[in-house]
């Protein structure tokens, strides 16, 4: 008996191999439990895969498209399988760009998931991804996906309203809802709540406006950023302000990009004075 609870590989046997560039195996393991008895541990070994919650202009791009197994269409976030010798943020960047057609400026990780521990090994890498510029998808052969976008609020679950109005077209894929789920956490706790969908402009800058006035210090200003591009990044005045904070606030006058960005989104406020 292992008296430390791990399970023992004492052999293994490939079964068959396949998928993209033979990198899919059906595996049996001969392995010993952890109370001494020896098993047969039948699994699929797979390359690790990603999965990209990117933001433009207040939405999440999503895509959909048939998948085999389950003979339904899905509806998830943009991503694929780790080329061998990549690494992930690099296959989160292909990915991205291959299905949507957006080139990502910076990448944020959310860590990573496994998506069926007992029965496969892959592991899922999450990241978020911003200051994406549109062009053109270039997609592999056989894939057949589209492009679609939606507002923060058709993604995120937060509560029991927005979980109830999501359930007819939730996702459907288990990574990309940790994804969601982790950058929900993140991005409340840089500004609370994104305002809602039916909240008109002058009340989505004020929040922008105490987002991007009174930063917290201690918080990565990347996702300050893409916080405000959910808040106000559907309103073209809004896409001005980010555009234009987009390309110093990072820079040696980026204090100077965030007041003038908080400056305007008050000046869209004024309205509720």
């Amino acid at each position: 008996m292992n008296t430390d609870g791990r399970w023992r590989k004492q052999d293994s046997q490939i079964l068959f191999t396949g998928g993209p560039h033979n990198r899919i195996r059906l595996m049996v393991d001969q392995a010993v439990r952890p109370d001494g008895a020896a098993v047969a541990y039948p699994h699929v070994a797979a390359p690790d895969s990603v999965r990209v919650l990117a933001v433009y202009r207040g939405r999440v791009a999503m895509v959909t498209q048939h998948h085999y197994l389950h003979d339904v269409e899905i509806t998830d976030l943009p991503g694929g399988l780790v080329d061998e010798d990549e690494e992930p943020a690099d296959a989160a960047r292909r990915e991205l760009a291959e299905e949507t057609g957006l080139q990502a400026a910076w990448l944020y990780s959310l860590g990573t998931v496994v998506t069926a521990r007992a029965v496969s090994t892959e592991r899922v890498h999450l990241f978020l991804a911003h200051g994406c510029v549109p062009g053109a998808a270039s997609l592999d052969a056989g894939e057949a996906v589209r492009t679609k976008w939606r507002l923060w609020q058709e993604v995120d679950e937060a509560s029991i309203g927005a979980l109830q109005a999501a359930m007819s077209t939730a996702l459907g894929d288990a990574a990309s809802l940790a994804a969601v789920h982790r950058a929900g956490a993140l991005l409340r706790a840089i500004g609370g709540e994104v305002p809602a969908v039916d909240v008109d402009l002058p009340r989505a800058a004020w929040a922008a406006y105490t987002v991007a006035g009174a930063r917290d210090p201690l918080a990565d200003e990347r996702l300050s950023l893409m916080w405000l591009d959910l808040a106000i990044g559907r309103y073209a005045e809004g896409a001005a302000i980010l555009s234009e904070l987009e390309a110093s606030y990072d820079g040696v006058n980026g204090e100077a990009a965030w007041t003038r960005a908080a400056d305007r989104c008050s000046a869209l406020a004024q309205p509720l004075a």
